[in-house]
């Protein structure tokens, strides 16, 4: 029901005001800008006053099961989705609660002091990244898919790059990520 237009007994609906901007409405309601713009049926960032736009209510967070290299994505802590990912050799990928703080789309990998560009078939980081509030750590696609399933990071969570795209459409900065051994 998340990318539905019809609205729910959870949902909330927000009647547009002069001067408003999807993305400041988006925010101001802890949701993705590409969420409310699916709710919508919307293709554009274009609003109109006194449009009303259904709002997806829901606390969505994440939850990284590194034994079986699994992201659960859950809203109001029921299942929503579950992803397969790769996770650090040698118990690299940190144990614990983290915040997703940036979302960054076809980023730029910093290596060892060099600057690999997204289209480098050398940036590991796939089409997508969402920083945790542990420098250097988060969760990103992949320039090889035959690593997802396994422990084979640097530490970071890795995803196909459609199933990231997806993730990062739907959680905003802010959420938080559990992972546990």
């Amino acid at each position: 029901m998340l990318f539905s237009p019809t609205v729910t007994d959870s949902d909330l609906t927000y009647e547009v005001k002069p001067g408003d901007a999807l993305g400041a409405i988006a925010s101001k309601h802890h949701v993705t800008l590409e969420v409310l713009k699916r709710a919508n049926g919307l293709t554009g960032d274009l609003i109109r006053p006194r449009q009303k736009l259904k709002i997806p209510n829901g606390h969505f967070s994440l939850l990284v099961d590194k034994s079986q290299n699994q992201l659960l994505l859950t809203q109001d802590n029921q299942l929503f989705k579950s992803y397969p990912v790769a996770t650090g050799t040698d118990g690299s990928t940190p144990v614990g609660t983290f915040k997703i703080v940036n979302k960054l789309t076809n980023p730029v990998w910093y290596r060892q002091g060099a600057v690999v560009p997204p289209d480098s078939p050398e940036n590991i980081l796939g089409t997508r990244w969402l920083g945790f509030d542990k420098k250097g750590y988060g969760i990103h696609g992949s320039v090889d898919p035959a690593g997802i399933g396994k422990q084979v990071t640097a530490g970071c969570v890795r995803l196909h790059n459609a199933d990231v795209e997806e993730l990062f459409a739907i959680v905003p900065v802010g959420t938080d990520v559990t992972v546990v051994d």
